[in-house]
């Protein structure tokens, strides 16, 4: 009696052990077939797509400003001077940045033919409409109440 049970115990866990990989890969597998497809994929792979260095020091150096920025908000009593002049360089800080940004948009679209430039680029403009959309919306929204 007692090994019947032990073996009914065993065969109902192993069962859920099964049922739990299964449902796992499964899930790593859908996550992974809709997270890119695959023209875009092999686009993203490469050379032009990688990361710029004169954007990943810009970012670091904005990153590093804003640390200060908000460690200096901080402090017991705020030293406004000491913000002031963080808040000047983070700001400059922060048009370097989009600056090389936009630079590094310059450079991809020299390499792309006009069918890419359409395709990539075309999305942006199409959230920047969204987001108008968006915003409309929620005015409205506010106006009401």
């Amino acid at each position: 009696m007692k090994s019947k049970i032990l073996f009914i115990i065993l065969l109902v866990s192993l069962a859920f052990n099964v049922g739990f990989v299964v449902k796992y890969v499964h899930k790593v597998c859908s996550r992974q077939k809709t997270t890119i497809p695959a023209p875009q994929k092999r686009n993203m792979q490469t050379h032009r797509f990688a990361p710029n260095e004169e954007i990943v020091l810009a970012r670091a150096e904005n990153i590093q400003l804003r640390k200060q920025f908000f460690m200096e908000l901080a402090m017991p009593e705020v030293n406004t001077d000491a913000v002031n002049e963080l808040s000047i360089q983070l700001n400059e800080s922060q048009i370097i940045l989009e600056q090389a940004v936009l630079n590094h948009f310059v450079e991809i679209r020299q390499e792309m033919d006009t069918e890419e430039a359409e395709s990539f680029f075309g999305r942006f403009g199409n959230r920047y409409e969204d987001g108008k959309e968006r915003f409309t919306h929620k005015e409205k929204n506010r106006r009401q109440k």
